[in-house]
């Protein structure tokens, strides 16, 4: 009698082409991971700089200065700033996501460089949330501006097409 048991035979599945594939593909993204962050971050703040530009038109380049829906207006007002510190803001941190920084390693310490690797992805994981959640609130602000001018504009048109109406009817009855 053989006092040993029989091992349990473990039947290996080797990889199938599609997740060689799969893994290939992630592969690939984790090691184009930081050029893809810098490359989102640059993007972030030329999109931010963008909508600076539309909120400095939409706000400051004007025949009179200022608007005549910020005249008198505390809400589009504050809009108006709460739009610019949220874009100024988001714009800090898209910057922060692309900032050069020394990087500092020792080759014989692969724990340290794998350490330090992950802290500098998650640093810009980080910043581009933020840049990201500003940049979108800022847009809010700026579409609710926006919204309040078309609304003013339409509200003053229609008060002059009703005074106009009012003339012509007026000079019809004499």
């Amino acid at each position: 009698m053989n006092n040993q048991q029989a091992s349990p035979i473990i039947e290996v599945e080797r990889a199938s082409e599609e997740s060689k594939h799969l893994a290939a593909i992630f592969n690939d993204m984790k090691s184009k991971q930081l050029e893809f962050l810098d490359e989102s971050g640059k993007s972030v703040i030329e999109r931010i700089a963008t909508f600076l530009t539309v909120l400095f038109a939409v706000t400051a380049f004007s025949n009179n200065f200022p608007p005549a829906y910020l005249k008198g207006n505390v809400t589009a007002k504050s809009l108006v700033i709460a739009t610019l510190l949220l874009y100024l803001l988001a714009l800090g941190a898209g910057i922060l996501v692309v900032q050069p920084r020394p990087y500092e390693y020792k080759e014989s310490e692969v724990d340290f460089m794998r350490t330090s690797l992950q802290r500098l992805i998650s640093h810009k994981m980080r910043w581009l949330c933020w840049a990201g959640i500003l940049f979108t609130l800022g847009a809010i602000t700026l579409g609710a501006i926006t919204m309040g001018a078309i609304t003013l504009g339409a509200i003053t048109l229609g008060a002059i097409n009703c005074a106009r109406t009012e003339v012509v009817s007026a000079s019809d009855v004499v």
